[in-house]
This record gives C-alpha cells, structure tokens and sequence, in this order.
C-alpha cells in the first residue's frame, strides 16, 4: 500500500509536467524520478538522459514526439506501467523477491501464445518450431499474475501472429497495470482492435517490417507493406504508442540504414523502432545468405547512432545498445514461454528443459538450466556481447547437454554445434 501511494504522487507530479516537455521540464521530470531510483544502473540512466538535454540529442525530440502522439491512457501507463512499475518501482519489487528467495525474476518477459500466422515469412525465427499447441487463455492468465507477484511488469506478445488469438486483448485489458509491447505484422488489427487498445493504453505496438515497400512484399508478400502502413497510421491517429520492428539482413541492410527508409517510418506514425540482426537460428538456419557478413555488423553502430542523432525515432539496437542492459539477457533480466508451454532462455535461444504446465515461475528460475546460462553472462561475456550463442556457443552447448535441454526449434542445435566448433 505504502509503496502504492507512493506511486500515485510521483505519477501527479509527472503528468502534469510530460504536458509540456521542455527541456526545463524534463530535466524536472528526472529530478522527482530519481526519488525511486535504487541502483547505480539507474542513477547512470538519469544523468545519461541529462547528457543528452544538454547536448539536443535527437533522441529527446524522439522522446518528446512519442509522449505527443501518445492519448491520455497510453501517456498514463508509459509512466505507471512501464517507468515505474517496471524500470523504478518495479526494480524494488523484484528486490524482495530476490531477498525472499535468492533468485531474481526477469525484468521482462516474453509469451507466444502461439505459433499460427497469417503469414510466411522466410528467415521468421519461429519458422521451424513446431506449432503442436497453443497456451490457453487461462495458463496465459496465471503466467502473467506469477509474473506480476514476482515484479515483472513488462510483457512482450509474440508469435507466430499474436492476434490471431482471439483472447489476445483480453489479457492486455485484464492486467492494466502490467506494460505490453505487441509484436504483429498488422494485417489483422482492425477498427475493433484499435479501440480496444486506445482505451486500454497500456500496450504499445511493433509492427513488421522488411524495409520499404518491395523489400516488404518480397518477404511478406503483395500487399503486405500498404496493410502494415494504414494499420500503424490507424493505431497513430487513435493515440497509440506503436512503432516498427526490422530484421537486418545481407539482404535489405542497406534499405534499412537509409533516411528514406526512416521518413517513411515517421511519416505513417512510428514513433520507436527495434533493429534486431538475423542471427542463426530459426529458418535463418538454413539460409545463411540472410545474416549480415561481418562487415554490415561493423558498421552497425555508427549508422545507429547517426540515425539517433538526426531523427526523431526512439531506436534500440542490440549491437550498439547491449550495455543497457549490461550485455545478453537471456535467462537473467528476460526469459521466453513458448506456445507450447516450454520456457526458453530467449526466444533467439529456443532450448528448454521446463514446461509451464509443469513447474511454477519459481521453479523454472531456480532451474539448473536457467542458473548455468546465467553464470555463462555473468563469468564469462563482456558487456559489449549480445548473445550468448554467437560470443559463448562453446558454454551454452556444454549447459544444453548437462541439463538435458531439448531443442524446441529445428536445425538451432546443429547450428550450435557448428559455432562451437568454429570457436576452438
């Protein structure tokens, strides 16, 4: 209750200032911010925001656009939900839980209900996992409260294509206080969709993309690009947080690093966008040419932050971005739940030993599996490695092995095989 109320206070203080977000202001908005901060991580975080104020990094104008385009109830639940019931507040929650049990819960978690989609995209990480089953409303229901108890707070919808579930905004409405970012590919986000989501405010959206629009269809099919365009504009004009999600590959990488590409993203509405990198796993597997060579990863940084510097677009990118969270997550700050009820330690690392259905939140983070791949990042990578399977493959083999983890997606145990092997 105590922490509750304090919540609320630091909530009315805010809101009255994010209306107008000068830099006056928003150096004021951090000021009453770091009343909940609890760690170094997050005293860095707010003297690096300050950095950028007085630098004019594009990054804030960014910021100051999101809050903009945002209604009233997603302005709300960005501040409650996401800053603090799940970066600030929620920090403190998770504390105790550690306290109590000696295991942290993950900051973020990630849930497929399933693995059905409207469409079939070649490279998709889900393209070889077997879609035998699906989570049912009510194991989905009973994650996200454990996660909830536990201080996880911001839950990330995956697929397959998650509104082909029809429940899907159910859940979002049935835990208003929890942060959801939705990953589709838009086709199926109509009027009633839209709706939904503007009144519930508490879910941002990512949409697919490939590029620009021939990029787009040549992975998605016809059509494909117009539908993901008038769908995120849809989402833009009711006031909710959505943006883009784009998979860099040999392929499209230079369409993706263009300020064409990033205009078009910000004329139809985006306001974040997320730059993962094909990575071998998946049907990447079995399509090599899709993973960018050695010299596109170079480059990477740099052009992301440009990009950051001189567009109002909130950009994440694990290349450049891996010391925000202090290197790769996987089984320590985020773990994923398949449709098939089985917990991986990522959803780009599909190994599992334990099952929803089977074993609580507690156990499955006591696991030896989830202990052996977190000692892998905290002995053994540097902050700068995003993930354990390219930078550890040798480790992450020898803790597949020892704890018995199946491979829930085809062809990703060969592959690990493989960097193991290139590593000696």
């Amino acid at each position: 209750m105590v922490a509750e109320k304090i919540k609320q206070v630091i909530s009315g203080e805010l809101l009255k200032l994010i209306g107008n977000l000068s830099d006056r202001n928003i150096l004021k908005a951090l000021t009453i911010l770091e009343k909940s901060a609890s760690i170094k991580w997050h005293n860095a975080a707010f003297d690096g925001i300050r950095s950028l104020v007085d630098s004019g990094h594009g990054s804030i104008e960014a910021g100051r656009r999101l809050i903009r385009s945002a209604n009233p109830a997603a302005r709300a639940a960005l501040l409650n939900n996401f800053v603090l019931g799940s970066l600030l507040l929620g920090y403190k929650k998770r504390l105790t839980f550690y306290n109590k049990y000696q295991v942290a819960p993950p900051g973020t978690l990630m849930i497929s209900p399933t693995l059905r989609c409207n469409l079939r995209c070649f490279g998709c990480y889900a393209g070889t996992h077997e879609p035998r089953e699906e989570l049912t409303r009510e194991e989905v229901f009973q994650l996200l409260g454990e996660a909830r108890t536990a201080g996880t707070n911001f839950i990330l919808l995956l697929g397959g294509e998650p509104f082909m579930v029809p429940w899907l905004l159910d859940a979002v409405e049935a835990y208003p206080d929890m942060a959801f970012l939705i990953f589709t590919n838009g086709h199926l986000i109509g009027e009633d969709q839209v709706r939904r989501l503007a009144g519930a405010g508490n879910a941002a959206i990512a949409i697919g993309i490939d590029g620009l629009k021939s990029d787009t269809e040549a992975r998605k099919g016809d059509g494909s690009f117009d539908r993901a365009m008038a769908a995120m504009r849809a989402l833009k004009e009711a006031g909710v947080i959505v943006g883009f999600s784009a998979m860099t590959s040999r392929r499209n990488f230079e369409v993706l690093h263009s300020d064409e590409f990033y205009d078009t993203m910000i004329a139809n509405g985006a306001t974040f966008g997320w730059i993962p990198i094909a990575v071998p796993q998946g049907s990447a597997c079995f399509d090599r040419d899709l993973l960018p060579t050695s010299e596109q990863k170079a480059r990477i940084p740099a052009l992301i932050r440009d990009i950051k510097r001189r567009k109002p677009l909130l950009i994440a990118d694990f290349l450049t971005d891996a010391y925000l969270t202090e290197g790769c997550g996987a089984a320590r700050i985020l773990w994923h739940v398949n449709a098939n009820g089985d917990v991986e330690p990522c959803v780009l690392m599909p190994f599992a030993v334990d099952n929803i259905r089977r074993r609580s939140f507690l156990e499955i983070i006591r696991s030896d599996f989830f202990g052996r791949i977190r000692a892998i990042s905290s002995n053994s990578c540097k902050k700068s490695q995003t993930c354990l399977m390219v930078h550890k493959p040798a480790e992450v083999l020898a803790a597949v092995q020892d704890c018995g983890a199946r491979e829930t997606s085809g062809g990703t145990l060969e592959i690990l095989h493989e960097l193991a092997q290139a590593r000696k």
